[in-house]
């Protein structure tokens, strides 16, 4: 079997807390499902290798000579820095690189057979537009309720929860009697500290253990999110701009409302406005606004069938057809 290096500084062990994560998941289980996949977790800010795993964890301060003598057909990176490390991968194996947008400071030109990419400025041979994913064998709709609003994400000043959070009693359950539910734990002690008086409990919910805030447990797994996903009357988020826009499309493909006020990258932007409510091009007003907008004329929208071609399962096809061709043509 032939073998491939994924490398990413967004390390899914030993619990996954954010959307990066969960798509590095997906490439070592779907993806490279072909492949003997091995992969580096880097530090955050600085790509210095951390650890090695292949299944489980090989070892932590491994020697880069030791990895390099493996035979791997190619090199993947989601996000890249470049440094002593990634410079001795990228020049010792074809390389591939997964970014957000392109062009991109971090990414420099000439050094990888291809690029992913969500927002591209331009088109050519080396690059392909792919939007955000999705694991469909977990997330699909099975409607059971509609007794709250959901807003899934860790707390994080990017995510914004304190303006979703901060007028949320008087302005939406007092009128609505909808609770608003956190899913997610803390990226930010900060940030949550400044959230947590207004988590109240009983309009304000939070999967967090207050007394634990920075416990591993606190991060829901993938089925449970698609549990509540399924009975959530809308999925919300406060960012004002997502690019893999992971949980979007987790809340879509479970028939979710979805209630947006950002940017959102990772879709096609004529179709995915039709089948959310709210802004999707930049952030206008505040995210209350346009929740109160959707609950007081009863928008209803089902994105789920829709969805369905962004499942991590049929962009696999896709990706892997563009990696092995341009493994072909060098």
């Amino acid at each position: 079997m032939n073998k491939v290096l994924l490398i990413s500084s967004a390390n899914p062990y030993p619990v996954v807390t954010n959307g990066c994560e969960r798509l590095v998941l997906d490439y070592q289980r779907t993806v490279f499902a072909a492949y003997e996949v091995h992969f580096v977790a880097t530090q955050p800010g600085t790509w210095a290798p951390r650890a090695w795993f292949h299944g489980q964890m090989l070892q932590e301060q491994f020697r880069i000579e030791r990895l390099l003598e493996f035979d791997f057909a190619f090199a993947f990176f989601v996000g890249f820095r470049q440094n002593d490390f990634t410079q001795q991968v990228t020049t010792r194996m074809p390389s591939f690189c997964l970014t957000d947008t392109h062009p991109h400071p971090d990414v420099p030109e000439g050094v990888f057979r291809g690029i992913l990419s969500h927002r591209a400025t331009a088109h050519r041979e080396d690059l392909l537009h792919c939007g955000g994913s999705y694991d469909s064998e977990v997330f699909y709709p099975n409607r059971v309720a509609e007794d709250f609003v959901l807003s899934v994400g860790r707390i994080h000043p990017d995510k914004n929860q304190l303006e979703l959070v901060s007028e949320y009693r008087d302005r939406i359950y007092t009128r609505y009697g909808l609770p608003l539910d956190l899913a997610g734990g803390v990226d930010d002690r900060c940030y949550y500290e400044k959230v947590r008086p207004y988590i109240d409990g009983v309009a304000v919910r939070s999967t967090i253990d207050a007394a634990r805030p920075d416990a591993l447990d606190n991060w829901l797994p993938a089925p449970r999110i698609a549990a509540l996903l399924n009975r959530s009357r809308f999925f919300v988020t406060a960012s004002p701009k997502e690019s893999f826009g992971i949980a979007l499309a987790e809340a879509l493909a479970c028939g979710t409302t979805c209630v947006l006020n950002g940017d959102f990258w990772g879709f096609d932007p004529a179709e995915l406005g039709q089948r959310v409510f709210g802004n999707i091009a930049g952030k206008q007003r505040s995210i209350l606004d346009v929740l109160e907008e959707a609950i007081a004329s009863d928008a209803r929208r089902d994105g789920s069938e829709w969805v369905k071609k962004y499942a991590i399962q049929r962009v696999a096809e896709r990706q892997l057809e563009f990696i092995e061709r341009r493994l072909r043509e060098r």
